[in-house]
């Protein structure tokens, strides 16, 4: 026995290759411009946060005022009413070398936020990430005292992060929630284009299938500008196929017939000499006649399609089992047919009656009276499975090691019976050009020989 070669895994469709690669580049491409919206966002709020801040400042140096001391000084009544309510999120403050001054928001803080004296002229925007836990802005001025002496003066505003992070966790939340909903939009326009697209593929592959179903001869027309070139080669083929086929058949008819009659004028001539011709000459002109017929007949048959029809197995099987118990009378033979009758085979009707019958033909003729052929599916393949068909005997079964021989033209596994030694090797090159192969068994329900055959899977 061989092992049997594992199946091949079906390639996922056009459609799902075309969907999954456009579904990955739109997520990358969604992904990139979600990002690229987002950081931009982020930094015109950022942009919007600071001028907020500058603002607040300059609204602050329009009320305070330095003692003679040089400490900072503010009215009671503040530009910008949140610096006066506790815990607002926004503060202020001014310091000077002598002193500081912050907003009343201050009141209640806990970690207010970090500022310090910076040069005349300078500014500062810094954020959390850069220390301390607000967004803070600074300005750098040299305040004039009545003495005229300049004092530094930095004014400061600062902003909790919450408002930040709360306009931008808003702001993405909105913007991905519409690029998902764009994303599923333009994937089901793309579902809807692929399928629009491979709709002239699927046509034709179903055209092919009703080729090969006997349905039709040739592929339709109206097909795009792209797959005509493909259709009318297609359909070329299957021209030349059948004309090949008819042309070969007819010329190997001729033959056979011309043949024919040589091969009578000279049994005719070898009668008319008037000796009689002995039993091994007449043998020998029918053996040399039944040779030519069940060469010409091969030749034929060799001329098989490419897209056969499928040919039903056990009705086939059962037409030959009810010849072979009329012919194998004496002994009697029985023959037993298990199987689905739907189950066929993508094969020529007479190669399948000559694969089956020369097997069935041993069983019967090598046997001990029995036979059994079960037919069953085979292999689970993408467009047809396979079949499996095994054939029984009780019989005195094959030695293995001369099945290698078996199968070769001429040989015989008992020279007492009559026979060309053809029925095996017939077989076994019937199986070959169908993609299939012959397996030797032993019997489990007769105790005889087994021969499967098993046609591989589409």
């Amino acid at each position: 026995m061989s092992v049997r070669d594992a199946p091949a895994r079906p390639a996922p469709s056009l459609v799902l290759r075309l969907a999954l690669s456009a579904g990955i580049a739109l997520a990358f491409a969604l992904a990139l411009v979600g990002l690229a919206v987002d950081r931009g966002f982020r930094s015109a709020a950022e942009g919007a946060l600071e001028e907020r801040l500058s603002a607040t400042v300059f609204l602050l140096l329009s009320t305070i005022d330095l003692d003679e001391e040089g400490r900072p000084v503010v009215s009671e009544t503040l530009a910008e009413p949140r610096l006066d309510q506790p815990g607002s999120g926004l503060y202020a403050g001014a310091m000077t070398p002598a002193g500081s001054w912050t907003s009343p928001s201050h009141y209640g803080l806990i970690q207010p936020p970090r500022a310090r004296v910076i040069e005349r002229g300078q500014t500062l925007f810094r954020g959390p990430e850069e220390g301390g836990n607000f967004y803070v802005y600074a300005i750098g001025f040299g305040w004039e005292q009545p003495d005229g002496e300049i004092v530094d003066l930095t004014l400061w505003a600062a902003e909790n992060p919450d408002r930040f992070a709360t306009e931008v966790g808003a702001f993405r939340a909105d913007l991905w929630r519409w690029l998902v909903l764009a994303a599923v939009l333009v994937i089901g326009a793309q579902l809807v284009l692929l399928v629009l697209f491979v709709r002239p593929l699927r046509r034709v592959a179903q055209e092919v299938r009703d080729v090969e179903a006997g349905e039709r001869q040739t592929l339709s027309g109206g097909y795009p500008r792209e797959l005509q070139p493909l259709t009318a080669n297609l359909n070329a083929l299957l021209a030349t196929e059948r004309d090949n086929a008819t042309h070969y058949r007819q010329a190997l008819a001729d033959l056979a017939h011309a043949l024919k009659t040589p091969l009578a004028v000279m049994r005719t001539r070898l009668e008319s000499t008037g000796d009689a011709l002995s039993d091994t000459q007449i043998e020998e002109l029918e053996r040399m006649d039944q040779l030519i017929r069940r060469q010409l007949e091969r030749a034929a048959r060799s001329t098989r399609r490419t897209l056969n029809q499928p040919v039903a197995i056990v009705p086939t099987a059962k037409r030959l089992a009810d010849s072979l118990e009329r012919l194998y009378r004496e002994p009697p033979v029985a023959i037993e047919i298990f199987g689905d009758a739907d189950l066929s085979a993508r094969v020529d009707g007479r190669d399948l009656m000559e694969l089956i019958g020369n097997l069935m033909d041993n069983a019967a003729k090598y046997g001990g009276g029995r036979v059994r052929v079960t037919v069953r599916p085979g292999e689970a393949g993408a467009r047809q499975s396979g079949v499996e068909i095994l054939i029984e005997d009780n019989g005195p079964g094959i030695d293995p090691q001369a099945w290698s021989e078996l199968v070769q033209r001429g040989v015989r596994g008992d020279e007492r019976r009559e026979g060309q030694g053809l029925g095996l090797a017939i077989a076994e090159q019937l199986m070959e050009a169908y993609g299939g192969k012959l397996f030797l068994e032993t019997s489990e329900n007769l105790g005889g020989a087994a021969i499967r055959m098993v046609f591989p899977p589409r």
